[in-house]
Order: structure tokens, then C-alpha cells, then sequence
């Protein structure tokens, strides 16, 4: 598993939505509410994380991408963006 250190503005810039869609018209589309839950979970002190699986897991189609909420060194929250 790759991480890379991240912010919310720099997820939300990157999962704008599609504002000619209804449902997907939010930041991050159809996970809005998971993504809201994960930034209302925020404590001071937590790190934002993004993560993508390896070239190996994608071609085994067991391939994961998205953002983890991260605690004293634990995720304790996560979005999966993207899976195969």
C-alpha cells in the first residue's frame, strides 16, 4: 500500500463532483456523506491520508484507492475512492 500524506482542501480539490448530476454534484459525488463523516470525525492531531494499493493488486482486480483518517498511528476512518 502507497501514502501520501494530504489535506482536506487538497482531496475535496481533487474529488470536485459533477455538478450536472444530481447525486454526484457534491464533493466527492455519491461518497459525500461518507467524506463528511470522515471530516466531522477529525480530532486535533489526526492526518489525512491518501492511499493507493500496488500495480500488483490492480492486475489481480483487488485494487483499492482513497483517503484515511489516521490516530496516534492507527486509520480510523477511511473513503474508498476507487476499486477493482
Amino acid at each position: 500500500m502507497n501514502w501520501r500524506k494530504t489535506t482536506v482542501a487538497e482531496a475535496e480539490a481533487r474529488h470536485p463532483g459533477n455538478p450536472d448530476v444530481p447525486r454526484l454534484q457534491h464533493v466527492f459525488g455519491g461518497l459525500h456523506r461518507e467524506w463528511e463523516a470522515l471530516k466531522a470525525a477529525m480530532q486535533p492531531g489526526d492526518e489525512l491520508y491518501a492511499f493507493h494499493s500496488s500495480p500488483e493488486s490492480w492486475h489481480a482486480l483487488a485494487g483499492r484507492r482513497g483517503f484515511a483518517l489516521v490516530r496516534n498511528g492507527k486509520v480510523v476512518r477511511k473513503v474508498v475512492t476507487l476499486l477493482n
